[in-house]
């Protein structure tokens, strides 16, 4: 017995020293990560927005103007990158990395839909692209979205929401699953591993190993470390921003498209529960079609061979929504 528990002091101080060792390579290997991702040229442009800078990607010279706005997504800008090459220059493509994100600055602005929206509105004119604008936003960027739209009407040309989060959600779904599909990022360890290169692994599937997104696979892990705190900080923030989205109820006249994914599997690495399952496309399902009220000008677009990351996977989708918009919109001059 006694040899027992001699042995057992060893082998777990063997494993502490072990752990300790790692934890201790990884915070290195982090540190050089992150300095050497710091002489990284950035894709676009900054301009100053209050007391920050923020970065923009901007594609063509001609009006309209689409602005994209991203999920909830450490990759910013770059989710929209392979679709910005693919439209024409004869308008102008406008993607931006919200504070915090990639290379843009934090600043000291609250993560607030009104602030969010303020910033944008900001960055644009300081920016010089052509008004009107068309928004595009995906997931929780078609939350986002609202705040721009209910603050400057008179700029807005048009709305594509792609696979849109619905600020409401709360009235859609059981309260079972209301709570799974809320949860969110464990941001207390999320938060201790991004010291030691740990998040990462977490994020390394963002986007596709394959030569299509070859640049944004460099970029993004090497720039994580700073997203990833916009990111865990925009969570935190995500009540209470649903909360006063779900108060912005028209868009007016405003031209509106909402494409909605419906792959019917998309959900079933995330939930196991046949139940809820069924209960969520159902879900999902309502919420989109509801999206149209929005609007008194809206059409719905179902993309039946995709999930939710509809830029990825069906980016012609939303390339020929775009161009469908653009003509709607300049066929009346």
């Amino acid at each position: 017995m006694k040899n027992f528990i001699k042995w057992s002091k060893r082998i777990g101080l063997g494993l502490i020293t072990l752990i300790v060792l790692l934890l201790l390579v990884g915070f290195v290997f982090e540190r050089i990560s992150r300095n050497d991702a710091e002489k990284i040229n950035p894709d676009g442009s900054f301009a100053e927005v209050g007391d920050h800078r923020l970065h923009y990607f901007k594609k063509g010279n001609g009006g309209p103007t689409v602005v994209f706005e991203t999920a909830l997504d450490p990759g910013g800008h770059l989710q929209w990158y392979n679709i910005q090459q693919e439209l024409p220059t004869s308008y102008t493509s406008f993607s931006y990395d919200r504070a915090g994100i990639l290379w843009s600055d934090r600043g000291h602005n609250p993560k607030s839909g009104e602030e969010i929206a303020g910033e944008l509105h900001l960055l644009l004119e300081k920016a010089n692209v052509p008004k009107p604008y068309i928004l595009v936003g995906h997931s929780f960027g078609g939350t986002l979205v609202r705040f721009f739209v209910n603050k400057y009407p008179e700029d807005v040309a048009g709305v594509i929401l792609v696979d849109s989060q619905c600020p409401n959600d709360k009235k859609y779904l059981s309260p079972k699953l209301f709570k799974m599909v809320n949860q969110g990022l464990p941001e207390g360890f999320l938060k201790f591993a991004n010291n030691f290169g740990l998040v990462r692994l977490v994020f390394k599937n963002m986007f596709p190993k394959n030569k299509q997104y070859q640049h944004q696979n460099a970029i993004m892990p090497a720039l994580l470390y700073k997203s990833a705190e916009a990111v865990f900080e925009e969570q935190d923030q995500m009540r209470s921003i649903k909360k006063e989205a779900s108060k912005i109820h028209s868009f007016g006249s405003i031209p509106l498209y909402v494409l909605t994914a419906e792959d019917q599997k998309r959900y079933d690495s995330f939930i196991k529960d046949g139940k809820l399952k069924s209960e969520m496309i159902n879900a999902w399902t309502k919420m989109q079609k509801d999206f149209l009220i929005l609007s008194t000008n809206s059409k719905q677009i179902l993309v039946p061979n995709s999930g939710h990351y509809l830029n990825q996977e069906q980016p012609k989708v939303i390339e020929n929504a775009i161009n469908d918009m653009i003509k709607e919109i300049i066929a009346p001059q």
